[in-house]
C-alpha cells in the first residue's frame, strides 16, 4: 500500500507543474528548497535518533542522497533532449535494473513470475506512449538511463539500510539538487499563487512520495517496489483526465490497464508464496 500510494502521489506532478508558470530550473530549485524546509524541522525534533542513524549508516545516507539528487537533477536535461514518451520508455527498465542490483548486492530472490510481470508492464508502457515516440532522441534517452540507474541504486540502498530513517538523505539530496539548479535558475518574482503550487509540489508531491516509497522499502523487496513504481507513469494521464478533462488516447488507457494488471498480478502471486 505504501508503494502504491507513493506512485499515486508522485503521479500528481504533471497536474501540479501545469499550473506553475516558471522555467523548469526555477521549479526544480524551489521544489528542492521547499523539500528541505519541510523535512528539516522533523530532523531537529528527532535529532537524537537522527544523529544515531548518521553515526550508524552515514555512508549509506550519503550515497542515497547523492543518487537521489542525481535522479532529480538529470531528469530535466533528459526531458530537454528527448520527448516525454522516449524518457518514459527508458524508465520502464527501472524494475529490471533494480531487481538485478538487489539480487547482486542484497541477495534478494528474483522469481520468474516477477520477471514476466516486469516484461508485461514494459509492453503496456510501450503501448501507452507508442504514438508519441520520436526519432533522434538518443542523448535524452541516455541521460534518462542515468536517472534510472540512480533511482534503482537508491531503491537498493534504502532497502539495504531499512533499519535506519532516511530523512537526512532527503534533506541532503534537496540541498544538492538546489545547488545544481541554482546556476540555471532565473529566480524571478514568485507570486502567492505560484508559491502555493510550489508548496504542493515540494512538501506535498515530492516529500510525501519519497517518504511513502522509503516506507515501502522497509516492507517489500526492492524489485517489487520498483515494479509498483511504474504505476506513477500510467496514473499521470489519469490525473490530467480527472482534473483537466483531457481524456487520454485509447492506447494510453490500454497500456495503463496492462501495467496496473501486471503489477497487481505480481503482488497476488507473491502473496501466495510461502513465507519463512
Amino acid at each position: 500500500m505504501c508503494a502504491v500510494c507513493a506512485a499515486a502521489v508522485f503521479s500528481t506532478g504533471g497536474v501540479i507543474v501545469r499550473r506553475i508558470d516558471l522555467p523548469a530550473w526555477d521549479v526544480s530549485f524551489w521544489r528542492s528548497i521547499l523539500l528541505v524546509a519541510t523535512i528539516l524541522p522533523l530532523l531537529v525534533w528527532q535529532r537524537r535518533v537522527v544523529w544515531l542513524d548518521i553515526r550508524n549508516a552515514g555512508l549509506s545516507l550519503l550515497a542515497s542522497a547523492v543518487v537521489l539528487a542525481g535522479s532529480m537533477v538529470a531528469f530535466l536535461p533528459a526531458l530537454g533532449h528527448a520527448p516525454v514518451a522516449n524518457v518514459l520508455i527508458v524508465f520502464g527498465g527501472t524494475p529490471f535494473i533494480t531487481a538485478l542490483l538487489a539480487r547482486l548486492f542484497l541477495g534478494e530472490p528474483l522469481h520468474r513470475h516477477t520477471l514476466v510481470a516486469m516484461a508485461v508492464a514494459v509492453v503496456g508502457l510501450a503501448i501507452s506512449v507508442a504514438s508519441s515516440l520520436k526519432a533522434g532522441a538518443a542523448l535524452g534517452m541516455a541521460i534518462a538511463g542515468i536517472v534510472v540507474l540512480c533511482m534503482s541504486s537508491n531503491y537498493v540502498i534504502v532497502r539495504h539500510r531499512r533499519d535506519v530513517g532516511m530523512a537526512p538523505a532527503l534533506v541532503l539530496a534537496g540541498v544538492i539538487s538546489a545547488l545544481a539548479a541554482l546556476p540555471f535558475a532565473r529566480l524571478g518574482d514568485v507570486d502567492a499563487r505560484q508559491m502555493a503550487w510550489l508548496l504542493a509540489l515540494g512538501p506535498g508531491q515530492l516529500a510525501g512520495g519519497l517518504l511513502l516509497y522509503m516506507a515501502s522499502l522497509k516492507r517489500i523487496p526492492a524489485g517489487r517496489a520498483a515494479l509498483l513504481g511504474l504505476l506513477e507513469l500510467v496514473l499521470g494521464p489519469i490525473w490530467v483526465w480527472a482534473v483537466d478533462g483531457e481524456k487520454p488516447g485509447d492506447l494510453t488507457l490500454l497500456g495503463g490497464i496492462i501495467v496496473i494488471g501486471s503489477a497487481a498480478a505480481n503482488v497476488w502471486l507473491d502473496s501466495r508464496r510461502p513465507t519463512g
